[in-house]
């Protein structure tokens, strides 16, 4: 495995594209369900901020995620608004013998042009972090819902309630992640014990951005 595919789509969709994939080679799959936010002011006054989406991964090779970025673009139409995106992230199984023996590879032949910034928060604040995220550049994200796994923050005998979470997943350009990282742990106070942590993972070729949309717009080939 060298790669992990993420897929974000509307509600629906992600069956098809998994299906899609083991045609093409893929082995498996694993599906999310989640909320996408909505950047529209008349979407906001009709009450309507989030859609349904189901968050797709799978682990792939290289050359696989290549097709599917190619298959998902042309089929799903991931150059309109609200249609999708896609995104891959490098991945590799380190060994102690690769430093031992002088054989460090890197899984990135360049810098990465995207990041996945990942918030996990407290069931509640994921609108919250959007908000701030949207202060600092970003255009929106993708909440998937979860449960803690620590120690529980409520203990009523006999029954442990364990903590209910919201990972929040945004996409972003390169020139936006340190601002939008900041301005998350600034307004979320995650300085602060038990407040949820963030963490940053390189992005090698994205899909259905907004940067995309406008590089295709002016002609240029991501």
């Amino acid at each position: 495995m060298e790669m992990l595919f993420f897929t974000v789509l509307n509600r629906g969709k992600a069956n098809a594209v998994l299906h899609q994939a083991k045609e093409y080679g893929a082995a498996g799959g694993t599906i999310f369900y989640g909320t996408g936010t909505v950047q529209s002011k008349l979407m906001e006054k009709m009450g309507l901020t989030e859609t349904h989406k189901e968050i797709l991964m799978i682990s792939a090779t290289d050359q696989l995620c290549d097709d599917l970025h190619k298959i998902l673009s042309e089929n799903l139409n991931f150059s309109k608004r609200n249609k999708g995106i896609a995104f891959t992230i490098p991945f590799r199984r380190w060994k102690p013998k690769d430093f031992e023996q002088g054989q460090e590879k890197t899984t990135n032949r360049m810098e990465p042009p995207y990041f996945c910034i990942m918030t996990i928060i407290d069931k509640g604040r994921s609108r919250d972090c959007v908000k701030a995220a949207r202060a600092a550049g970003a255009r929106g994200g993708t909440i998937i819902h979860g449960r803690g796994a620590g120690i529980p923050t409520d203990f009523y005998f006999p029954l442990v309630i364990e903590p209910q979470k919201d990972i929040v997943m945004i996409v972003t350009t390169k020139d936006k992640v340190t601002s939008i990282r900041e301005k998350i742990i600034s307004d979320l106070e995650l300085e602060k014990a038990g407040n949820g942590i963030i963490f940053i993972l390189p992005v090698i070729k994205a899909s259905g951005l907004f940067e995309n949309r406008l590089e295709e717009r002016k002609g240029v080939t991501p």
